[in-house]
């Protein structure tokens, strides 16, 4: 390969400026002749390819315009509270909205199952 590369290189050295000249503008000629080919095969191509037809298609929305908001609510149906007022301390009377003890309903099984299991963990503990 390196005895190809020197034979090409002691050639051109041995052109005169006149040649090089020539040779560069034969370079350019075939480089511009071959691009020109690339771009008229390409858009030859795109002639010979038929755009598909546009088909126009009435847009149907799945879901109704009037379905698309919520209704008004009924006036039997209590409305949703998206804030309250923060209280500083609760009462009796407000925790039970959302307390339920379990061991009003019978499930002090459940405790004790529960009390055995965190006596395990904490034995096996150093």
């Amino acid at each position: 390969m390196g005895k190809i590369i020197q034979v090409i290189k002691d050639w051109f050295l041995a052109l005169t400026a006149v040649q090089k000249r020539q040779l560069a503008l034969l370079c350019t000629g075939v480089f511009t002749l071959f691009l020109t080919l690339a771009v008229l095969i390409s858009l030859s191509a795109r002639k010979t390819e038929k755009p598909a037809e546009i088909e126009r298609t009435e847009i149907i929305s799945p879901i109704p315009a009037g379905e698309l908001l919520l209704p008004d609510e009924p006036d039997f149906v209590p409305g949703v509270l998206l804030e309250r007022d923060r209280k500083t301390s609760w009462t009796q009377e407000d925790a039970e909205l959302f307390w339920q003890d379990p061991l009003r309903q019978g499930e002090e099984q459940w405790r004790e199952k529960i009390e055995i299991e965190i006596d395990k963990i904490l034995e096996r503990v150093p």
